[in-house]
């Protein structure tokens, strides 16, 4: 008898420890993994490999979804769900849903609401590869929708932008081969994932701030990501080369942010890893975050410095203009469509002959910067207009053609159109074409 009990507490025990809680505290409510309020919906969501946490592959054997206390979700019962692999991690766009030929049907029937929770036990197990990241879709097939104090029933929590994809309508169920346009959300369902047995140490987490491979990164950034589910702390290493930890090692931070306490250093690639732990354990095999700082302030950030354009025609591409510093403030010696001035960006100079001159300004494929040009004669101490031009937005052209008098030296100030504030200037080509 004795062994028999000990042998049944040992399945026990091996039971409760197949299952990964993700973020199950959570108690904010969202379209996920269906809609309570309308009759109909279909949800996609991602949950990547990292979140998900797993020590191995795993047949999964169910998922528990965590419905808000005062909700009920009589009218959306009715439920058909799927599980399927995706080497992405959020959706593009509100028709990039995954084909229903990556999914495989795990359930189909009718859900409850027990202490709370939706508890949907799979009459197949679906192998996770623990290779992939995992999608859980549902389907919703009721004609009625519930009415709840907070509209939807079920409990959400914040992640990655863009992983989560729904339809909620009144028109029909949906069919997921040729699923209607949706809405992207920025959350996912708090749910149970069982069958597979969660890795010996914490999840790393997801870095928010900066995106790997981020250009012009402030010298004072704000280093964030998402919280790890089980997580009570985090380390924060920050070197100058990959695995280093010269600036910052191993910082224990209790929230989910940290900004360096000295400025980096400009135009320098860093290297970031964050870890999370969890009692005595560490996160493994979190990836690096490689940013690069801005540059430092151009040599022709004040008129003082402009460059000299001598020989026509003249190009120019000012790759370090993010970090112009605006100087003394906004320049308001020139108007143009009703704006009293602009941004002081980058300067350059050439002496007239007489002739006409075209300036131009193009941005790169893409660019949102919004550039003004103005032209000044005079001295950097006291210009005077010869003319300006802010006739596209952003990443638009812009030209100005301007007839020079002989011997007169003119300046040319490329920066952001706003009269007010200081808008960040950013990469552009300068071409000055005599005629």
């Amino acid at each position: 008898m004795k062994r028999i009990l000990l042998l049944a507490l040992f399945f026990v025990v091996i039971t409760v420890s197949a299952q990964i809680n993700i973020n199950i505290g959570s108690s904010n409510v969202g379209v996920a993994p269906i809609s309570s309020f309308f009759s109909y919906s279909y949800v996609q969501q991602i949950y990547p490999k990292q979140e998900v946490n797993a020590n191995a592959a795993g047949n999964i054997t169910g998922l528990t979804f965590y419905v808000d206390s005062s909700s009920t979700i009589t009218e959306s019962s009715n439920w058909t769900v799927y599980l399927g692999h995706t080497s992405k991690t959020a959706f593009s766009s509100g028709t990039d849903w995954i084909p229903a030929a990556q999914l495989t049907q795990v359930f189909a029937g009718t859900v409850t609401k027990n202490n709370n929770k939706v508890e949907i036990v799979f009459t197949t197990p679906f192998a996770y590869n623990n290779v992939d990241n995992l999608v859980i879709a549902a389907k919703e097939n009721s004609p009625n929708m519930d009415i709840n104090t907070f509209d939807e029933a079920f409990h959400v929590y914040p992640h990655i932008p863009y992983s989560t994809l729904y339809y909620k309508g009144d028109r029909g169920a949906v069919d997921i081969a040729s699923p209607p346009g949706g809405i992207r959300a920025d959350y996912k369902s708090a749910v149970t994932i069982s069958g597979l047995t969660p890795s010996t140490s914490p999840a790393c987490p997801f870095v928010t701030y900066p995106v790997n491979n981020t250009q012009n990164v402030s010298l004072s950034p704000n280093f964030s990501w998402l919280p790890v589910s089980g997580a009570v702390s985090y380390k924060v290493s920050l070197g100058t080369s990959s695995g280093s930890s010269d600036i910052v090692n191993q910082q224990s931070v209790s929230g989910n942010s940290f900004s360096p306490s000295t400025a980096l250093a400009a135009g320098t690639t860093y290297y970031l890893k964050v870890t999370s732990v969890s009692g005595s354990t560490e996160s493994s095999g979190c990836s690096e975050i490689v940013f690069k700082t801005v540059p430092p302030i151009p040599a022709n950030d004040a008129c003082t410095g402009a460059l000299q354009a001598s020989a026509f025609p003249y190009t120019y591409t000012q790759n370090d203009a993010v970090s112009t510093t605006n100087n003394a403030g906004n320049i308001s010696v020139c108007t143009s469509n009703g704006d009293t001035g602009m941004n002081d960006g980058t300067w350059f100079k050439f002496t007239g002959d007489g002739s006409q001159f075209t300036i131009k300004v193009t941005m790169p494929s893409g660019s949102s910067f919004d550039p003004q040009i103005g032209v000044h004669s005079g001295s950097c101490s006291n210009l005077s207009c010869t003319g300006t031009v802010d006739n596209g937005g952003g990443g638009a052209a812009e030209t100005l053609t301007i007839t020079t008098v002989s011997g007169t030296e003119y300046f040319i100030n490329v920066g952001a159109y706003d009269d007010a504030t200081d808008a960040p200037e950013n990469i552009f080509t300068l071409t000055i074409t005599k005629l």
